[in-house]
């Protein structure tokens, strides 16, 4: 399967408008061609103009036949032109085409908060990133409460990132399940026996998000 992460930055103010398009018209056009998605979501510690939303699809060819239909299609084109008469609504746009690690779950989104986690890997050292994951810190996030949903690595781009999703029921058990883990010596252990060369991560970005009250009709 691939799947397509899509970031929207809105352009000031008209993130609620981005969302009443995908709730009252782009979801049910979506259904209609066949788009399929993970979820919907807005941040709820991050960018306040932000929608995020994953796609899909059985494969790259997949997606171009799906999208171009969409995208051709005369009632997105009469809802674009309605819903932008006073401008544009969306400011930028970035995606990522992505593939399940061989050690991800099925993803799947059954807590309240969710947090989006990109890795950048030192150079060479992404293996070293995945074999900590696969072998050690899935198992401690399960351990402390953490739902392990997803985890990709690119199918297109740059061959070093690893994109992740977590879980958590509230706020406040993501605080108190990432102060439990970050305590617990098998991570300490793991992650000093990962580092015995140096950092295997150059820079992490997150997101603590929320889902949409439309994020999962897609079926």
């Amino acid at each position: 399967m691939l799947y397509e992460l899509r970031i929207y930055d809105a352009v000031a103010g008209r993130l609620p408008d981005i969302s009443g398009r995908f709730a009252n018209h782009t979801c049910t056009l979506f259904r209609k061609h066949g788009v399929k998605y993970l979820g919907f979501w807005t941040d709820e510690i991050g960018q306040s103009n932000r929608l995020t939303y994953i796609n899909v699809f059985d494969s790259m060819a997949d997606r171009e036949s799906r999208w171009a239909k969409f995208g051709g299609d005369p009632d997105w084109l009469e809802v674009r032109k309605q819903t932008e008469a006073n401008g544009p609504l969306v400011d930028a746009v970035t995606n990522r085409f992505l593939r399940l690690t061989p050690y991800s779950p099925e993803p799947k989104v059954s807590t309240a908060v969710q947090e989006l986690r990109i890795y950048e890997a030192m150079p060479g050292r992404l293996p070293d990133v995945h074999n900590r994951f696969a072998n050690h810190t899935i198992g401690l996030f399960e351990k402390h409460g953490i739902e392990n949903i997803g985890y990709w690595s690119e199918d297109v781009g740059v061959n070093n990132v690893l994109v992740y999703m977590l879980g958590y029921p509230s706020l406040g058990d993501r605080e108190k399940s990432w102060r439990s883990f970050q305590a617990d010596p098998e991570w300490s252990k793991a992650r000093a026996a990962s580092e015995v060369d140096g950092p295997i991560v150059r820079v992490s970005r997150h997101s603590i998000m929320r889902p949409t009250d439309y994020a999962f009709t897609s079926d």
